[in-house]
């Protein structure tokens, strides 16, 4: 493959890739922090969640996909309960009313939202501004 392709330049590079380590977190309450990288069509979250700390039952337009890095957490999705551990995917179609509640030991989580959600793209400009 490698001689098919010629290799991009750093610059290139920088402006496709992203280390997550560098992304400013962005707390979104008390015990949940994140690091958000925004696309045109989707929205990433790198989630650091506290052990039981619990989301309230809210809707987003946006689908979400929940991918469970490590830990586990309870889901609660059209009144039903779901356990979902390391290595899980849940996903959550767009205006279903949800929850979560974390458990055991940190929980780490990367969302993946789709469409792109502004609000999450804004929250990153507020904190890359509040670095410099």
């Amino acid at each position: 493959m490698s001689t098919e392709f010629v290799r991009a330049t750093d610059e290139e590079r920088r402006v496709l890739v992203t280390v997550v380590g560098t992304i400013p977190l962005v707390e979104l309450r008390p015990g949940s922090v994140t690091a958000i990288v925004p696309g045109k069509n989707l929205t990433l979250s790198f989630l650091q969640l506290s052990p039981g700390l619990g989301a309230k039952l809210h809707s987003h337009p946006e689908e979400q996909a929940v991918v469970v890095l490590e830990g586990e957490l309870d889901l609660a999705l059209d009144g039903k309960l779901y356990r979902v551990h390391a290595g899980e995917v849940a996903v959550i179609p767009g205006g279903v009313p949800h929850s979560a509640v974390t458990l055991g030991a940190q929980c780490r989580v990367l969302d993946i939202f789709s469409p792109a959600r502004q609000d999450f793209a804004e929250r990153l400009t507020l904190a890359k501004a509040a670095r410099t």
